[in-house]
């Protein structure tokens, strides 16, 4: 290593210490402002004495965090979101990302262009983004989740070191994405089928074939204020969005055309380490294309449980046709992301989980 490679490298392991002592203080703080599952623990466990209650089954709580089903003679346990699906090796399989893509890439999903590095190697992550002006995603390789360490609508160089210091606090190994055109959906896997799939949807506003686009935002905007509300904000997302669907601030979209203004609509502004919150149910919108991918990389890792992360500008059409792609597969899928809590005493999915479990346990 050259001398002004080792002092390089010096400054950014700097910049990493003072970065991992950052993020110490926020959590000592409690300030992170992300939500894990441990805060989610009452409302699992309302969710399973309700399914309990629905089927007619027993309901125990082993402990503050486990509880144990049983239902003619058989039993099934879980640990807060934790339901007794699949082995450690697929686990461990599914939380190495270049090795999903690869795995997956060879049977013809589509996954995204991408590159493996490490904080040593920031020259290929700038020849990478010299291909990918429109923006490019920088996040851990391997074992992370609810965005930790993912920094997106990276532009410029110097946010190519931020952010590779932040994904190198979780993991030696970085992953670096084109970001991809569309929205963010999950669609449920279960012994094989799909059985459900959630969005994130962006704020959408409707053309009257008068108005700009920043019009329509600012007259949007204006209403939001006055209900005390949080405005849409002009930023790297807006303008992404808006891109991909062929327009500009200044277009006039014509009138009774709904377009996504922003496909998430962060308070802060935030593009670093936000977790996707699903906020729309669009089982009925996934078209056989789409779901038989999803269902087909369930198969290829062999997981009965498994949330497969999509994005994709329009669910009804083949990812091919699309440009979308499979991000990411989560096994240990939450499923408080399908349902409403609000309206709602659990997900659907949870009991045909629930039956699943149970017809494979072994009597008690």
């Amino acid at each position: 290593m050259q001398k002004w490679e080792k002092i390089r490298f010096s400054f950014l392991k700097l910049a990493r210490i003072s970065k991992r002592l950052q993020k110490m203080w926020l959590g000592w703080r409690n300030s992170s402002k992300k939500i894990y599952f441990y805060h989610r623990t009452s409302e699992y466990k309302k969710m399973w004495q309700a399914i309990a209650e629905r089927v007619g089954a027993r309901f125990t709580a082993l402990d503050e965090d486990t509880w144990e089903l049983e239902l003619s003679g058989k039993k099934t346990r879980m640990f807060n979101h934790q339901l007794e699906f699949d082995n450690p090796v697929i686990l461990g399989m599914a939380g190495k990302k270049p090795f999903i893509h690869r795995i997956l890439h060879e049977k013809g999903i589509p996954v995204p262009e991408h590159i493996v590095f490490n904080l040593t190697e920031l020259d290929k992550a700038y020849e990478f983004l010299k291909r990918h002006p429109e923006g490019c995603v920088i996040k851990p390789a391997n074992n992370t989740h609810a965005g930790d360490g993912v920094t997106t609508h990276i532009l410029k160089n110097r946010e190519v070191r931020r952010a590779v210091i932040l994904a190198s606090l979780y993991c030696p190994d970085i992953l670096m994405e084109p970001q991809i055109s569309g929205e963010c959906y999950r669609l449920l896997v279960l012994g094989g089928k799909m059985v459900h799939a959630v969005r994130r949807s962006g704020p959408r506003l409707k053309g009257d074939g008068l108005s700009t686009v920043v019009e329509l935002i600012n007259a949007e905007n204006d209403r939001l204020r006055s209900e005390g509300r949080d405005i849409l904000k002009i930023d790297r997302d807006c303008l992404f969005a808006l891109g991909w669907q062929r327009l500009s601030l200044n277009a006039i979209p014509e009138k009774g055309r709904v377009i996504i203004i922003k496909t998430v609509n962060d308070p802060l502004g935030r593009s670093a380490e936000l977790r996707t919150v699903y906020n729309e149910t669009v089982t009925d919108m996934i078209c056989d294309s789409v779901r038989k991918s999803a269902e087909l990389a369930a198969n290829i890792l062999n997981s009965d449980f498994v949330g497969i992360d999509m994005i994709m500008t329009d669910p009804t059409i083949p990812l091919e046709q699309s440009g979308g792609i499979i991000n990411e597969v989560n096994t240990t899928p939450a499923l408080h992301h399908h349902y409403n809590a609000e309206a709602e005493m659990y997900p659907q999915p949870a009991i045909q989980a629930l039956y699943l479990l149970l017809e494979r346990a072994r009597p008690s």
